[in-house]
């Protein structure tokens, strides 16, 4: 009797442990395809931006006030429906941000106020912004790939979206500062509107407060 007791115990330890495995293998393979889909997604993204930030604006010959982008905005569009708790929690949570963050972008130039012909800033600001969002979307790519063993997707070796990310940020950084400078030049040489009314003089007759102090 007692070692049929032990013999069903061990049979349900075993069982025990091989659901425990199954289980543990189907949330890897789930995280793993979850992972691939994500970074397909990424992916199509990445190439969104670099296709905005290359998008240069035509304006309306009789209008200059008017102009278009021959490329929409960017848009991040991650697998529905799914659980991301399978993810590691950090790449899950990173991900989670990632419609904000890009939502967010949208918002911030739709509240650029722009006068015509000056619409610099909001050229400047869209190339940065997405820019930026590209390169976090790469950094994306990389994390999962490193986590989940996947394969970095592929790209002609004339086709590196990361170096024309960085090119464009430090070109407008660099301009930006030159701006700045500039401004900074212009307020510190003063104004050049010449005052109304003269300056009184200062009375030079010695006076004895302009003594020697140790006298």
């Amino acid at each position: 009797m007692v070692g049929v007791i032990a013999g069903w115990l061990m049979s349900t330890a075993s069982s025990r442990s091989a659901a425990r495995q199954t289980l543990s293998a189907r949330s890897v393979l789930e995280a793993r395809q979850l992972a691939v889909r994500t970074v397909v997604a990424l992916d199509d993204f990445v190439g969104a931006c670099h296709a905005a930030v290359s998008d240069t604006p035509e304006f309306n010959p009789a209008d200059p006030s008017e102009f278009i982008f021959h490329i929409d905005d960017p848009r991040l569009n991650l697998p529905r429906d799914v659980d991301w708790s399978v993810l590691q929690p950090d790449l899950a949570e990173q991900l989670l941000w990632m419609p904000n963050r890009v939502r967010n972008v949208l918002d911030g130039l739709d509240s650029l106020e722009v006068a015509p012909p000056a619409f610099n800033e909001l050229f400047e600001r869209r190339e940065e912004d997405f820019s930026r969002l590209g390169i976090r979307a790469l950094d994306l790519i990389e994390s999962l790939s490193l986590e989940y063993k996947l394969q970095i997707p592929e790209r002609p070796t004339y086709y590196d979206p990361r170096a024309e990310f960085l090119r464009r940020i430090n070109r407008i950084l660099q301009a930006r500062s030159r701006r700045h400078e500039g401004e900074a030049r212009q307020k510190g040489e003063g104004s050049n509107i010449t005052t109304l009314f003269p300056k009184p003089r200062r009375d030079t007759t010695p006076s004895i407060l302009d003594g020697d102090p140790k006298s």
